[in-house]
């Protein structure tokens, strides 16, 4: 079996489960970022608190998990640096210095005007409105690790690694197995361990090749708690090695 170097990452947090996955990564000895929505750190403060003095990584998920399409310049502005300011705060309370700024977007939807992110481009209006919400990012202090390893072709040519937040190489689809309108006819455990084994590079379902790192999406939802241990635990078994960016490993 061939270890392949990945990042697990993890949506939506902190939800009411989020202290019992941290507990089982803990065991597994598989560092993470969870990206928390601002909403849920003023729900369940002391969950992120729990996850930043045992090690993880917070990262930005907007405050109310909107699409970034859907809302105004403004708005973007304020879902960003109104979270922003709450894990500052968090990281105080944890008495933990923060050690980076990590923003994804909620559904990959970068503001562009045609939601996820798209295979065609997003037009003229769509790029211009895009960069600037980049460009808000990069004042903050955001900027994704250097991921110099990932090197899918498709990834690459689409610009992902050039832009200042965190995008995926692979999503687990955790999220449709309990989903009014799943994706992919993916409604079971087993249909997600089927998509973990398809060999697809090319398109974003490439964990069977070594060549390139990956960065793993998965969620901290509530409704998908039971098949959480077993996608990771199955994920570690295709030879995955979760680790941290390197500007954070040390």
């Amino acid at each position: 079996m061939a270890i392949k170097k990945a990042y697990l990452t993890i949506d939506d947090s902190p939800s009411a489960h989020m202290r019992p996955k941290i507990d089982f990564l803990l065991h597994k000895g598989i560092p993470a970022i969870f990206f928390c929505e601002g909403r849920k750190i003023d729900e369940r403060p002391e969950a992120v608190i729990y996850a930043i003095q045992n090690g993880f990584i917070i990262g930005n998920h907007s405050y109310n998990h909107p699409q970034f399409s859907a809302i105004s310049l403004a708005e973007a502005f304020e879902e960003i640096q109104r979270t922003d300011a709450l894990i500052d705060t968090i990281y105080q309370q944890a008495n933990v210095t923060r050690p980076a700024k990590y923003f994804r977007f909620p559904y990959g939807d970068k503001g562009g005007l045609v939601g996820e992110y798209p295979t065609s481009g997003y037009g003229e209006e769509g790029t211009k409105r895009k960069n600037i919400i980049q460009d808000h990012l990069r004042q903050l202090g955001y900027q994704q690790p250097a991921f110099t390893n990932i090197t899918t072709t498709y990834y690459r040519e689409a610009g992902l690694l050039d832009e200042a937040d965190w995008f995926w190489t692979f999503d687990t689809f955790d999220w449709s197995v309990n989903s009014a309108e799943p994706m992919y006819g993916i409604t079971s455990l087993e249909a997600v361990y089927a998509r973990i084994d398809e060999d697809e590079p090319e398109g974003a379902r490439g964990l069977n090749r070594p060549e390139s790192e990956e960065i793993v999406l998965i969620h901290d939802h509530d409704d998908s708690t039971d098949i959480f241990y077993p996608i990771v635990e199955r994920l570690q078994e295709k030879g995955l090695q979760f680790s941290l960016p390197a500007e954070l490993a040390g």
